[in-house]
């Protein structure tokens, strides 16, 4: 055995991923009126740990793995979960009650993002690129209920297969990282570089 210590690189994208999972199905099964009224402080703790505070987390240690890609997206949306989560426990924990047209904005720039970030991974995977597709169609949606446009049903059910596709790709990436097979299929890449011919 050589001197040389080898460190395993830990997949990081799959802990990122399951924050979100938690977070999105809980938000999106209390839009659907599964969990109660009387329970939105809780929902919103939930949603600020797991889809805020984890992703943080994860998108830093991405970064450190020099994954610009999976630590802009992790970090971004981290920071996304957090700032509205604490700014609707301010809102329901004080007098200041807040006009849901105040999140238009950061949606409008998030719906972008999640736009751009499709085409980013569709050089990865299916899932992945796929799971950004419904992320952008739900930054939408928000848009339109913060309008009072739609009610919440419909980002409600977006948020449900968020969630449930971003549990699929942590569990996918998971086993593969523990593994070293990919067991549960994430699919091929819509998009491969080409190299550019050198004359």
């Amino acid at each position: 055995m050589s001197g040389v210590e080898h460190h395993r690189r830990i997949d990081v994208l799959a802990i990122g991923l399951f924050g979100l999972a938690v977070g999105a199905l809980t938000l999106g099964v209390a839009q659907l009126g599964g969990i109660p009224e009387s329970n939105k402080v809780g929902t919103l703790v939930i949603s600020l740990i797991f889809g805020g505070i984890v992703q943080i987390l994860a998108g830093i240690t991405d970064i450190r793995y020099h994954e610009q890609l999976g630590g802009t997206a992790l970090t971004m949306y981290g920071f996304f979960w957090l700032t509205v989560s604490i700014v609707k426990l301010v809102s329901e924990g004080t007098s200041f009650h807040l006009d849901m047209v105040l999140f238009v904005p950061i949606n409008l720039v998030y719906a972008a993002f999640s736009l751009v970030m499709v085409y980013l991974t569709a050089y990865r995977n299916a899932t992945l690129c796929i799971l950004h597709m419904m992320i952008t169609i739900t930054f939408s949606s928000t848009v339109l209920a913060r309008l009072d446009m739609i009610g919440e049903t419909f980002p409600g059910m977006l948020h449900v297969v968020v969630g449930s596709m971003a549990f699929y790709h942590a569990a996918a990436s998971l086993t593969q990282a523990f593994t070293g097979h990919q067991l549960v299929p994430l699919g091929p890449a819509f998009l491969h570089r080409t190299e550019p011919v050198l004359k």
